[in-house]
Parts: structure tokens; C-alpha cells; sequence
């Protein structure tokens, strides 16, 4: 067996293809996750590459790789709640089990010794 590589990689067109389709399916699950910012550094980043270098497939690979490592070190992290604006996320109905949950629990105090009960004595009446 006898495997060839192609001559020229770059300009291949099966790996273009495939990384249209990585780079499509990327997109779109960028779209699907709100990962607006991932899927804005993606697109610059590809521009970017491609007005230096003008070959599709460097551009496309750098901006993969590139969007990735941002998006793995946190960098491209969405801020759900800024200051000022309301939250997206709809209201969620409190139940008693969810607030005793997300209450603290109170330090337990002392007990204090118990004092003798009295015997309750009925009202008199006032007389007429």
C-alpha cells in the first residue's frame, strides 16, 4: 500500500470542504448556545487572517483554533446580568422546599433550662 499526500495541502479542496463544515457547524452552535461573542471573534479572526494571508483554509483554521482557546480560558464568557439591566432568564416560582434551600441555616441556640409551669388559676368573675 502506497499512500500519497497531496502536493499542495493548502489548496486542497476536500480539507476546504471539511472545514467549511467545521466551521458551519461551529457557527451554528455558537448561534444555538447564545455565544454571541465566541461567534463574532470567529468571524473577525477568519477576516482578519484571510486580508493577511489570502488562503481560505489558513483563515478558517486559525480562527477555529484561535476561538477554541479563548473560548476554553474564559475570555469569551457572556455576562448575563450587567449593571442596570434586567436579567433574560424568566422568574422562577418560589416553593417552600426551593426557600429553605436558599436560606441558611440559623445557628442553633442554647437551650435554656425549662422553668416550672404554673398551675393556671381561673379568672374570678367581678360580682354584680
Amino acid at each position: 500500500m502506497n499512500f500519497k499526500l497531496p502536493r499542495n495541502i493548502i489548496s486542497n479542496n476536500i480539507l476546504k470542504n471539511v472545514l467549511y463544515l467545521v466551521t458551519s457547524a461551529l457557527a451554528v452552535s455558537y448561534i444555538i448556545n447564545e455565544q454571541s461573542l465566541a461567534l463574532l471573534s470567529l468571524i473577525v479572526i477568519a477576516c482578519g487572517v484571510y486580508v493577511m494571508n489570502k488562503s481560505i483554509v489558513i483563515a478558517l483554521l486559525v480562527s477555529i483554533i484561535i476561538t477554541n482557546l479563548l473560548l476554553s480560558m474564559n475570555y469569551l464568557k457572556d455576562y448575563d446580568v450587567m449593571e442596570g439591566m434586567e436579567s433574560k432568564q424568566p422568574k422562577q416560582r418560589v416553593t417552600r422546599q426551593s426557600r429553605q434551600e436558599e436560606e441558611p441555616e440559623e445557628p442553633e441556640q442554647p437551650e435554656q433550662p425549662e422553668q416550672p409551669e404554673q398551675p393556671e388559676q381561673p379568672e374570678e368573675e367581678p360580682e354584680q
